[in-house]
């Protein structure tokens, strides 16, 4: 069976530039059980829209994973990146991407609102675990974006602005260097190369440092088979501890969740049935079925014996395809209008997604960037010319403008 983790930072539904959450501590007088941060109506309905878009993208991509591949995406991460993108947005463009992110019903300015919102009151909730949470905005030297859309991202998401280069050979360096950093370099070598017709780059990185509220002892963790599939046993450390868990069993799966620090941050494990796969799973996965398993949760707290591999992994997507089955092709073409960002054209080229995971026996580490590219719709200027296939041809006279010659040039060989 696949070892899939994806709850953690699926239940963040968060946002990024530098925000950080306090340093981890242990004072007796922190708070003991979870802070409930107050959301207004629309805000709550925009975090569940992005759930909703959240498990409508999980289901392509483990559907894609390759026989025991671990998968892992942020859906926060992708959401505020791509929420950013929608400021810049224009027509069509803008509708599009707003139903691919389920918020039809939502205007820009709810939009923006909830992910300030996340940023300044979900990452400092609980001093026991590390949020940090950044933004940035990288503008190519030859393009001239509006100050509007430089002004909203740096209100609402707090994001960086920087200028790039695309024809400086550190420039895939100095991004990535900048991932690196905010991600306690757990996310590196993030872009392979710059698309020579780059225009601009909207960036989010998240991390997570969260302690288990119950830690588990490693004197208790040893070799255990793991059932890649039920003929494939491989021995795995697996962690053990029994506690008061929150756990719940519904038709063909157990539910367990696990708290970290106060209990604001949670990871959530779905075990299937032995003859019950993880991509069937996520096939059925519906916020309506998400909400049932929460309602299973709350207040069904029992001891638990509980047994967890010790897991860290890295997983990397390009969202392309994904995101156009969702309805965003047009933010792909030449069509795209992101005439709020700038005059010229500009269309979406990539967006990259890269996550990291860590779980052991005092906790979680976890990161993830997600990046747009935005290129020219028009061709670029450059000086290299290859004559390299048929051609036509035009002898003239410049100042009477008379033709003398014309022909092609269909093979240079021939006599």
């Amino acid at each position: 069976m696949k070892n899939i983790i994806w709850g953690l930072l699926l239940t963040l539904t968060g946002s990024s530039v530098i925000l950080t959450s306090c340093e981890m501590s242990g004072t007796n007088d922190l708070p003991g059980d979870p802070v409930n941060i107050i959301t207004e109506v629309y805000q709550k309905q925009v975090i569940d829209s992005a759930n909703r878009f959240a498990f409508d993208l999980f289901k392509p991509v483990i559907a894609d994973g390759k026989g025991t591949e671990n998968i892992m995406i942020s859906p926060y991460s992708i959401t505020s990146a791509l929420s950013m993108t929608l400021n810049g947005a224009a027509g069509e463009t803008f509708e599009a991407i707003r139903k691919t992110l389920r918020l039809e019903d939502k205007i820009l300015q709810q939009i923006n609102e909830t992910y300030l919102k996340l940023m300044t009151e979900m990452v400092p909730v609980d001093k026991r675990v590390l949020v940090e949470i950044a933004n940035s905005v990288w503008v190519e030297k030859h393009v001239t974006v509006k100050q509007s859309f430089i002004t909203a991202l740096q209100t609402w998401y707090k994001a960086e602005s920087r200028n790039i280069d695309v024809t400086d050979a550190d420039a895939v360096d100095i991004v990535n260097g900048w991932i690196a950093e905010k991600t306690h370099d757990k996310i590196t070598d993030m872009l392979d190369y710059l698309d020579p017709q780059l225009a601009m780059l909207l960036i989010n990185a998240i991390y997570f440092n969260g302690k288990w509220r119950y830690q588990f002892d490693k004197d208790d963790t040893y070799d255990e088979p793991f059932y890649v599939t039920a003929s494939t046993p491989k021995d795995v450390p697996m962690m053990h501890q029994t506690e008061n868990l929150k756990v719940a069993r519904t038709n063909n799966l157990i539910i367990v969740e696990l708290p970290y620090g106060q209990g604001n941050f949670t990871m959530v494990v779905v075990l299937p049935d032995e003859n019950v796969t993880t991509v069937e799973v996520a096939e059925a996965l519906t916020p309506s079925v998400w909400q049932d398993w929460m309602d299973m949760l709350s207040g069904n707290t029992q001891e638990v014996d509980l047994t967890l591999p010790r897991f860290k992994y890295m997983y990397k997507r390009l969202l392309n395809d994904d995101l156009i089955d969702l309805g965003m092709g047009v933010a792909f073409s030449a069509q795209a209008n992101f005439s709020n960002i700038s005059d010229q054209g500009l269309m979406i080229n990539r967006v990259l997604h890269q996550a990291f995971i860590e779980t052991n026996e005092e906790g979680t580490e976890a990161a993830a960037a997600t990046i747009v590219e935005f290129k020219d719709t028009a061709s670029p200027f450059t000086n290299e010319v290859k004559i390299n296939h048929p051609f036509l041809y035009f002898i003239r006279e410049t100042s009477t403008g008379t033709i003398l010659f014309m022909g092609r040039v269909g093979d240079p060989t021939l006599n």
